[in-house]
């Protein structure tokens, strides 16, 4: 049997710095605070730049730099996502809500599933805010929300 590790954006949470040093990283707290900032401990988005980075395909101060961009090693998962988004005004209208906000937004019930069902948000109460910071810029940038 596996172990699955779940992440949370927990500074405590010593899983996140095991999950580098298995990938040969040795990293500061502040370095680690800076990428779970980045991708709020999302196992996908967390497992791909570390592979990347142990691989020296990329740099964490590179990633800063370009993960929320086309040129970024995220670019096919983002715009996988924004094509599913504009094919729903509703959703892409709830969405721009949640991203013109720092605090959480009620979108109605529906909205919320389905975003968070797509994973580009975590709940609050009844309320959603973006899943992590990566998917504030990106999408705020793309969907011209500031």
């Amino acid at each position: 049997m596996k172990k699955i590790l779940i992440l949370s954006a927990n500074p405590k949470d010593t899983s996140k710095q095991y999950l580098i040093q298995l990938h040969g990283l040795s990293w500061n707290d502040s370095q680690v605070e800076q990428l779970i900032n980045l991708v709020d401990g999302h196992p996908y988005l967390l497992r791909v730049v570390l592979y990347e980075i142990a691989r020296g395909r990329i740099t964490l101060n590179r990633l800063l730099e370009t993960a929320p961009t086309e040129e970024g090693c995220y670019s096919e998962h983002l715009r996988r996502h924004l094509l599913n988004l504009q094919e729903d005004e509703e959703l892409l209208a709830a969405f721009k809500r949640v991203l013109a906000v720092a605090q959480p937004v009620d979108v109605g019930n529906t909205a919320a599933f389905k975003l968070r069902s797509m994973g580009l948000v975590k709940l609050r109460g009844n309320s959603v805010i973006p899943l992590c910071d990566l998917y504030r810029q990106y999408f705020g940038d793309r969907l011209e929300v500031r």
